[in-house]
């Protein structure tokens, strides 16, 4: 298991200037753990939270590996945008520095995918995580954790959620897409 701290998050050196950056960043830890520590790509299960689905997706949709795992997902910049602020016109999202189209990546993606959300997510609206979801190609899963918010889905989820992702992770590899 490899923990990414993207840079300028958490201890992590640097600046967090861009979606490029983040992009990056998820190539060197995927390079890490398939090169320097050789771990087979279709043993590689690609996780990430919150904004670290972005680069999760980014990375399954060009690179091998054997699942994906979105939780707390958000589809996109532009839908964020929406959410945040529904009053400005769609239109004006084309001026986002960042796209973090995850929606658009989806397609490409060649393994399993399991989305989560909790249905009370106070930072990334629930129906996002369904859109990711509708997004992604088979096989596929989608998981909503009733009552569970933002940074909360193994908490809430409690035992039945963990076995869930373990058990989504265990036939994934096994299968070996």
């Amino acid at each position: 298991m490899l923990l990414l701290g993207y840079r300028g998050y958490g201890r992590s050196e640097g600046a967090a200037t861009d979606e490029r950056g983040l992009y990056e960043d998820s190539d060197a830890a995927y390079d890490y753990v398939s090169k320097a520590r050789g771990v087979p790509q279709e043993k590689i299960v690609l996780y990430g939270q919150s904004l670290g689905t972005a680069a999760a997706v980014d990375v399954a949709a060009r690179r091998p590996c054997g699942a994906l795992i979105l939780e707390s997902g958000l589809s996109s910049a532009s839908d964020m945008a929406a959410a945040i602020i529904p009053w400005l016109p769609r239109f004006t999202h084309r001026l986002l520095r960042n796209r973090l189209d995850s929606m658009g990546k989806l397609p490409h993606v060649r393994c399993p995918v399991l989305v989560a959300h909790g249905d009370r997510d106070e930072v990334i609206p629930v129906e996002q995580g369904h859109r990711l979801f509708a997004a992604a190609p088979e096989p596929k899963r989608l998981v909503i954790v009733r009552g569970a918010g933002h940074n909360n889905l193994s908490i809430i989820g409690s035992e039945p959620y963990l076995k869930d992702v373990a058990g989504f992770i265990n036939e994934s590899v096994r299968a070996g897409f």
